[in-house]
C-alpha cells in the first residue's frame, strides 16, 4: 500500500508542515518502525513530498558515495539539471552505513527488530545511525511508525523556520479539495434527482475517495511547483545582484523588492533563502536585507522588461 499525499496529511496532522519542510530543505529523514514492509512503503511515499525532484534509490540507481556526490556536483554547476531525493530502503541499511557519510536529501528506512545483512537493528542502531548522519548534517528528522495509522515526526535539533509556506500549502489543498468535491457532489446529486435509484447505489456514486486523493495530489503538486518556480526566479535575480556586488556595487535587495519581482507573497525571507540553499546550493543571504531600501525598485523592474 502506497501512502497518498492526502493520507500522509491526515495522519501527520499539525506535524505535516514540519515534515514537508524537512524534505524540501533536504534534511535527512529517518523512518523507523518494526514493520519492515510498512517502513519501506512510507519511506518511498515520502519522496512524493518533493514532486519536482528525481528519486534515486540506493543500491538500485547508485551504489557508492562518489556516484551521488557527482550528482550533487552537477547540480551545483547546472541550475537546470533535475534536483534529487534519495531513498534508502531497509534491506540496504548496512550497505548505506558502510558506504555513505553524507545523507543530505536522504529518506532512510530503519526496520527496528529486524536483521539486515547480519545486523540486528534496534534502538541502539537508531541512535548510532542518527549520530552517523549528524556527523555531516546540521540536523536530522525521525519519523516513528507505530502502526499503519500512527506516526510521529520530530527533529533532533529545533529550527527557526516559520513554516508559513508549508502551512499555507496545506490550507489551500484542504480548502480547494473540499470546494471541488462539493461541486462534484452537487452535480451528481442533481443528475440523480427524480430517478428511481436505490440508496446504496446513490451512496456509491457519491463516494469520492479516489477523486479526493487525486485532487489532493494535483493541488499539492501545483502548490509545491509554484514555490519552486518562484524560488528559481529569485535565484535568477539574486545571482545578478551578487554579480553586481562582485563588480563593486553595494547593492542589496529587500524582501519586498524581491517578492514583488518574483511574484511571490508567502513565507518569510529567511525560509526562502534556506530553501534556495538546499535546492541550488547557493547562499544569497548577503544579497538581501530586511527593511526598506530606496532606489532599487525601478532597477529590478527593468530586469524583467517592465
Amino acid at each position: 500500500m502506497t501512502y497518498s499525499i492526502l493520507r500522509i496529511i491526515e495522519l501527520m496532522d499539525n506535524q505535516f508542515p514540519l515534515l514537508l519542510n524537512s524534505v524540501l530543505e533536504r534534511t535527512p529523514v529517518i523512518v523507523a518502525g518494526e514493520d519492515i514492509e510498512l517502513v519501506d512503503d512510507i519511506t518511498e511515499s515520502l519522496t512524493t513530498l518533493c514532486p519536482h525532484r528525481h528519486k534515486l534509490v540506493f543500491w538500485r540507481d547508485f551504489t557508492s558515495e562518489s556516484e551521488i556526490l557527482s550528482v550533487w556536483e552537477e547540480e551545483k554547476h547546472n541550475y537546470e539539471v533535475s534536483r534529487t531525493v534519495v531513498c534508502g530502503l531497509s534491506g540496504n541499511l548496512r550497505l548505506a552505513l558502510d558506504r555513505i557519510s553524507r545523507f543530505a536529501g536522504w529518506i532512510l528506512a530503519i526496520p527496528l527488530g529486524s536483521t539486515v545483512l547480519g545486523v540486528q537493528v534496534n534502538e541502539k542502531t537508531l541512535e548510532d545511525v542518527t549520530s552517523h548522519i549528524l556527523t555531516n548534517s546540521a540536523n536530522c528528522g525521525i519519523l516513528r511508525i507505530t502502526s499503519p495509522s500512527s506516526m510521529t515526526f520530530t527533529l533532533v535539533k529545533q529550527i527557526d523556520s516559520s513554516l508559513d509556506v508549508e502551512k499555507k500549502a496545506v490550507n489551500k489543498i484542504l480548502i480547494r479539495k473540499k470546494q471541488s468535491l462539493e461541486r462534484i457532489r452537487r452535480l451528481l446529486t442533481k443528475s440523480l434527482r427524480g430517478t428511481n435509484v436505490p440508496d446504496h447505489i446513490v451512496t456509491a456514486v457519491l463516494k469520492l475517495d479516489d477523486e479526493s486523493e487525486k485532487l489532493t495530489q494535483d493541488v499539492f503538486e501545483e502548490e509545491i511547483n509554484n514555490y519552486v518556480h518562484a524560488a528559481r526566479r529569485a535565484v535568477t535575480l539574486l545571482s545578478r545582484i551578487r554579480l553586481a556586488r562582485e563588480l563593486g556595487a553595494s547593492t542589496t535587495l529587500t524582501e519586498r523588492n524581491l517578492y514583488e519581482a518574483i511574484g511571490w507573497d508567502g513565507g518569510e525571507l529567511t525560509d526562502l533563502i534556506r530553501f534556495i540553499r538546499a535546492e541550488w546550493h547557493e547562499d544569497f543571504s548577503d544579497c538581501v536585507k530586511m527593511g526598506t531600501l530606496s532606489g532599487l525598485g525601478a532597477w529590478v523592474d527593468s530586469m524583467w522588461g517592465t
